[in-house]
């Protein structure tokens, strides 16, 4: 498909102010034809150490990629997104090496855990900005599950360090929400706030 950056739906450009696979993926399940915009110099705050805080900080996050861009697409549908997991009163955003991702899972598996993605869409002068959240429970995993699973997938771009559309799909025996939202993009979520801006879906 070729990202023309036009919707078939009707004559909306779209712009998501994100490169993740996973948002780009989930966001062609609308049939969009859409432009992806990363900003640049944000910096993404990764720190809270409670629920209103962890809503907080996916609603700030995903507000100030679409202020990083919407500038300069004035007539244009700007969707930005942030996830991060929340666990044992602390945030688990993307690992920065094995080691970590290794700690970071080993953890969850342990406990029941929370998704978290911050949704803004802006249009027209118009501003949305939404949270969903997911509870997510894992098999516990040995040290060793946890290194063979670490070995064999790329976690380092995914918040916990884990991906559930992959091999952790396999130690997730329970998921108390929206599936979509562990990728990164609440599907049902994002179509609410579209319709409420006045793309035809």
């Amino acid at each position: 498909m070729v990202n023309t950056g036009k919707s078939k739906t009707n004559n909306l450009q779209i712009i998501l102010a994100s490169n993740s696979p996973r948002r780009k993926q989930l966001l062609r399940y609308f049939g969009f034809d859409f432009k992806v915009v990363k900003p640049e110099g944000i910096e993404e705050f990764s720190n809270a150490d409670s629920v209103v805080g962890a809503k907080r900080l996916v609603k700030y996050n995903a507000l100030q990629k679409v202020e990083g861009i919407v500038c300069s697409f004035p007539d244009s549908i700007v969707i930005g997104a942030d996830t991060v997991v929340f666990c044992n009163n602390r945030i688990f955003g993307k690992p920065k090496n094995k080691k970590q991702a290794s700690a970071f899972l080993y953890e969850l598996s342990h406990t029941p855990h929370w998704v978290y993605t911050g949704l803004c869409v802006a249009y027209s002068g118009k501003w949305l900005l939404d949270v969903d959240v997911t509870k997510v429970y894992m098999l516990p995993l040995s040290k060793e599950q946890v290194a063979r699973y670490v070995s064999v997938e790329d976690n380092k771009d995914k918040a916990g360090g884990f991906a559930v559309q992959g091999l952790a799909g396999t130690f997730i025996y329970r998921i108390e929400g929206c599936f979509y939202n562990v990728m990164g993009m609440p599907l049902a979520r994002l179509r609410t706030m579209l319709v409420k801006m006045g793309v035809r879906l």
